[in-house]
């Protein structure tokens, strides 16, 4: 069963699911959300923190696996949290108890590793995350602006924090490369992660966006419902490497622990990340449906 602020069918196909749980993360406002699943008699439980882009995804994986689970009368509780990945960085210095990290970036899992918290056999990329600049149709802008004339024009720029948010030092990145650096600073509307500054898009208390491309991707079809198109660039060309992002296990390793990291391995998980939005690493293309 899966809460999330209110109980989901479970005849919702996975992609209707997905992009309900993407809407809930427009509302998002705290840095930790707890998300649980369960099956039957508790006999075990995964405690998952993850960057916040990665939450959509990420929940939609659990519940595939819960459902495998299940099916072979494996009883187990999953609980996940997300923030940005420097706040959950720090966390598990400080002792919290979670048992896989889900980063936006490469540094805060090698990090883990170094300092003894993190296994190294369980360290690796999972994702390939691409950074979008997101802006509403508007009559009056061109057609075919570039990325610097709606940076230029727009009056508020939302994006992650960059201190802790690997998705926010990638959008300062392609606003320097731009050239609009010293043009935007006073326009920017930091959030704590990355659902956050999407939040403040979509709420309309900022004109653009620089985000992760799956929170737009998967945004799509509710902006078409309410009538409110949006236009994504791509900004991947303004960065000087992809957004990769990795995981690491922390000691110590629990068997259901390494259940799910064996099935993160599996076909049917890399189509769920591929269908949030996200590039698979090595393939380095979606797959197709």
């Amino acid at each position: 069963m899966l809460n999330v602020g209110r109980t989901a069918s479970n005849s919702l196909g996975h992609l209707l699911r997905l992009k309900l749980l993407v809407i809930a993360v427009l509302f998002i406002t705290v840095p930790f959300t707890t998300v649980i699943f369960c099956h039957s008699v508790l006999s075990d439980t995964l405690s998952i923190a993850t960057a916040s882009n990665f939450r959509p995804v990420l929940e939609q994986l659990s519940q595939t696996f819960s459902e495998q689970q299940n099916a072979d009368r494996e009883s187990h509780q999953i609980n996940i949290s997300s923030a940005s990945s420097g706040v959950i960085y720090a966390q598990i210095l400080q002792g919290a108890p979670f048992q896989l990290f889900f980063s936006a970036n490469e540094s805060y899992p090698e990090k883990l590793v170094a300092s003894g918290h993190g296994d190294a056999k369980t360290l690796a990329t999972y994702a390939i995350g691409e950074l979008v600049l997101v802006s509403r149709h508007d009559a009056t802008s061109p057609k075919e602006a570039s990325p610097k004339e709606l940076l230029l024009k727009a009056k508020r720029i939302a994006i992650a924090n960059p201190r802790t948010a690997p998705y926010g030092i990638a959008a300062m990145e392609a606003i320097k490369t731009l050239g609009v650096a010293k043009e935007s600073q006073s326009k920017l509307v930091v959030g704590n992660n990355i659902a956050q500054a999407w939040q403040f898009f979509h709420s309309g208390n900022a004109d653009v966006a620089i985000v992760a491309a799956s929170l737009a991707y998967l945004a799509e079809s509710a902006a078409v419902k309410e009538q409110q198109g949006l236009d994504t660039i791509d900004l991947s060309s303004f960065l000087t490497s992809p957004v990769r992002q990795s995981r690491v296990a922390i000691k110590p390793i629990s068997p259901l622990t390494q259940q799910f990291l064996d099935f993160m391995n599996t076909p049917v998980a890399e189509k769920i990340i591929t269908d949030g939005g996200y590039l698979l690493p090595i393939k380095g293309k979606n797959i197709t449906p």
